[in-house]
């Protein structure tokens, strides 16, 4: 048995909805400053890897506790994620 096809209309408008979505995106980071783009992303790679770690069937942690967990987590790799490690060192002097 095969799927039928989605009508054409519906994946021009699929098409132009990820287009905004990316633009949206870009648009968004080219507004940051270099060190708040670099700590968005630090803080998100190491939030999608923490996420990808936690257990199937497990209850979904407060966001203030999966914070503490992925800051923590980023500053035990300097080397990974610079940018927050930044702060801290900064926040050391």
């Amino acid at each position: 048995m095969t799927t039928p096809a989605l009508p054409a209309p519906l994946l021009a408008y699929l098409e132009q909805r990820d287009a905004a979505r990316a633009d949206a995106v870009r648009t968004f980071l080219t507004a940051l400053t270099d060190r708040e783009r670099a700590l968005i992303r630090d803080a998100a790679v190491m939030g999608y890897v923490r996420g990808r770690m936690h257990p199937a069937g497990e209850e979904h942690p407060k966001d203030s506790a999966v914070l503490v967990e992925v800051v923590d987590a980023c500053l035990a790799f300097p080397d990974l994620y610079p940018a927050v490690n930044a702060v801290q060192a900064e926040a050391n002097r």
